[in-house]
């Protein structure tokens, strides 16, 4: 399955609908919000997880929000995404603001909305997998893993399906 088929498939999910009732925002701006943040969410992770630091750090992310429930928690939400992105959350917010006709504000708390729920994702599905080559392969490929695209799109939408299907 590809991400664009899973993301169409994610209107009639309760996550959404309660991003939707507690934001505000229609559901179609936050479909193609989320679409359009997850890759740019991981590829942030990714980098993150180059160093030793990052990587330990990320490892215990994921491994705090592993047994958690999906639920909204814009607090923790905003802690995460100034870990992912550092000093860059300003320019990826305004990008994907200008990308999906979304406000700024808005498309924070959508990125804050979904960034506990998706490392609870990850953390309940790569225990025991180096943060690295999980993340590589979600991306298509981490050096040395062999992954190719189609198996990081299966992983992927796999996590995503997960993710969204609470």
């Amino acid at each position: 399955m590809d991400l664009n088929k899973l993301i169409s498939m994610l209107s009639d999910n309760n996550l959404i609908s309660e991003i939707s009732k507690k934001l505000n925002i229609d559901t179609s701006k936050i479909m193609a919000v989320i679409s359009a943040a997850i890759p740019k969410f991981l590829n942030a992770m990714k980098k993150n997880a180059a160093t030793a630091e990052g990587a330990s750090s990320l490892s215990q992310a994921l491994s705090n929000h592993a047994g958690q429930s999906l639920g909204i928690d814009l607090e923790d939400g905003q802690k995460i995404l100034s870990k992912v992105f550092g000093g860059g959350l300003g320019s990826v917010i305004a990008g994907l603001s200008k990308q999906t006709g979304t406000e700024n504000n808005q498309v924070s708390n959508i990125l804050a909305s979904i960034a506990p729920n998706l490392l609870a994702v990850l953390g309940k599905n790569g225990g025991g997998v180096n943060v690295g080559d999980l993340l590589g392969n979600l991306l298509g490929g981490a050096a040395g893993s062999g992954a190719g695209k189609s198996t990081g799109g299966k992983i992927l939408g796999g996590l995503l399906g997960k993710l969204f299907k609470k």
